[in-house]
């Protein structure tokens, strides 16, 4: 079953391999600036234990490939260390929602997410787009960082005071502490929370260190008691299977 949602995209929470038909029109809000507006298709899976050799195989040489030609570009690939699965995440960018929509019509990318169940289990997938609280112009390859990312609903009615909260605060603060928040996402297809929080850190030790102290310890229990429900949060390392082939790629076009 297919709900309609927020501005007139669709969810399904019940929903565990996204392939969207024809006739599920991702761009019905109308919203001219969603034209030229960053999206995320973010994918995620366990690796079926046994098969990690078999599954960096395919990773490397068919789904990062398969995902450029038919227009995702391959932006990250995260390991979740600390907080709850499933443990792999890959990311991916397109500029609009019509362009995922595209891309995910074709016989491609209907034949990629066949094949990788062959290697992964836990599949799922969202599309998020940004909020606006955090200036997000382009997404590009970040390469060997870490994540800190916070998921969460905005309880209703405090939106404007969570807003405020956000700028004047929370942002600030978590940048202070050594964790750049690179990215606030709206989840407007896929299972929730709504809201995921992107912080960018250089290490793990940096995130540690932060999350130690006492001013991250405020601004949560601010953010959790006053502002939001369904709290939780994530440590993501890079996988490097992302990351290698661009690398190998920029050093081959000095040949």
């Amino acid at each position: 079953m297919v709900r309609q949602a927020h501005q007139g995209f669709l969810r399904d929470e019940e929903l565990t391999i996204l392939r969207l038909p024809k006739s599920i029109i991702l761009n019905s809000s109308k919203d001219p600036r969603e034209e030229k507006m960053i999206f995320l298709f973010n994918q995620h899976w366990d690796i079926i234990p046994g098969k990690e050799d078999e599954y960096t195989q395919f990773a490397i040489n068919h789904y990062i490939p398969t995902m450029k030609k038919i227009g995702i570009n391959p932006v990250g690939g995260f390991h979740v260390v600390v907080g709850e699965g499933p443990r792999v995440i890959s990311v991916g960018s397109v500029d609009s929602l019509q362009k995922l929509q595209k891309a995910m019509e074709t016989e491609e990318y209907e034949r990629m997410t066949a094949e990788i169940q062959r290697y992964v289990f836990n599949y799922c997938s969202r599309i998020l787009k940004p909020t606006g609280r955090v200036k997000t112009d382009k997404y590009t390859i970040q390469l060997r960082v870490w994540k800190f990312n916070q998921y969460f609903n905005i309880i209703p009615g405090k939106e404007d005071e969570y807003a405020n909260f956000v700028k004047n605060d929370h942002l600030p603060t978590m940048e202070k502490m050594g964790i750049k928040m690179t990215g606030g996402w709206h989840v407007v297809v896929g299972p929730g929370p709504l809201i995921v929080a992107e912080g960018t850190a250089t290490n793990i030790v940096d995130i540690a260190k932060a999350l130690d102290s006492d001013e991250y310890k405020r601004i949560t229990k601010l953010l959790t008691s006053t502002f939001v429900t369904e709290y939780s949060s994530r440590i993501l390392a890079p996988t490097g299977r992302i990351e290698l082939p661009y690398i190998l790629g920029k050093m081959m076009k000095g040949f």
